[in-house]
C-alpha cells in the first residue's frame, strides 16, 4: 500500500512541475513577445527611464563615497599623531572619488553602440579610470619623501568600496 501511495505522490508532483513549468516558460513567451511589439518609440522611452534610474544610482555612489571619505578624513585628522596621515587619505580618497565616477561612466557606456550617440556619451572618462590609481601611486612616490604615506593613500583609495557596499545593501523600489 505505501509503494503504491509513493508512487502516485510521485507522480504527482512530477505533474505539478511540469505545470509549473510550462507556466513559466508561458509567461517568458508573453514577455519575449511584448518587448518585440514595442515601438522605436516606446522602447526609447523606457531607455531613457532606465538610463536616469542609473543616473541617479551613479551620482548617489559618488556622493556616498565622498561622505564616507569625510568622516574618516575627520576622524583621522582629530585622532592621528601625523597630519601627513590624514592628508594621505585625503589624497587617496579624492583620487577614488574620481574613480568611482570614472567606473560609473564606463558602466554607463555598457550596451551602446556607434548608433547610439547618447549611449556612449562620457565613454572618454570611463576608458581612463585607471588613471587615477596610477596617479595616486605616482604623486605618492614622488612626495613620499615629503610625508606622504602609502597605505592612508591606498585605504583613502578604496574608500569607494565602502559606499559601493552602502548602495548594494539599500533596499530600491522601482
Amino acid at each position: 500500500y505505501l509503494s503504491a501511495r509513493e508512487s502516485s505522490s510521485s507522480s504527482e508532483k512530477l505533474e505539478d512541475d511540469n505545470i509549473a513549468k510550462k507556466a513559466f516558460w508561458d509567461s517568458q513567451a508573453a514577455l519575449a513577445a511584448s518587448i518585440k511589439d514595442m515601438t522605436d518609440e516606446e522602447a526609447n522611452k523606457l531607455k531613457k527611464i532606465n538610463s536616469e534610474k542609473f543616473a541617479a544610482r551613479r551620482l548617489a555612489l559618488v556622493s556616498d563615497t565622498a561622505f564616507f571619505s569625510t568622516i574618516i578624513f575627520c576622524a583621522l585628522w582629530s585622532f592621528s599623531s601625523s597630519p601627513f596621515t590624514a592628508l594621505s587619505y585625503l589624497l587617496g580618497t579624492t583620487l577614488g572619488t574620481a574613480y568611482s565616477y570614472g567606473l560609473g561612466k564606463y558602466v554607463e557606456t555598457i550596451g551602446g553602440s556607434v548608433d547610439d550617440e547618447g549611449a556612449i556619451e562620457g565613454a572618454g572618462v570611463g576608458q581612463a579610470r585607471f588613471a587615477f590609481l596610477i596617479l595616486l601611486f605616482v604623486v605618492v612616490g614622488k612626495f613620499r619623501a615629503n610625508g606622504l604615506q602609502e597605505i592612508p593613500s591606498i585605504f583613502g583609495f578604496f574608500t569607494y568600496q565602502l559606499a559601493s557596499l552602502n548602495q548594494g545593501l539599500k533596499e530600491i523600489d522601482d
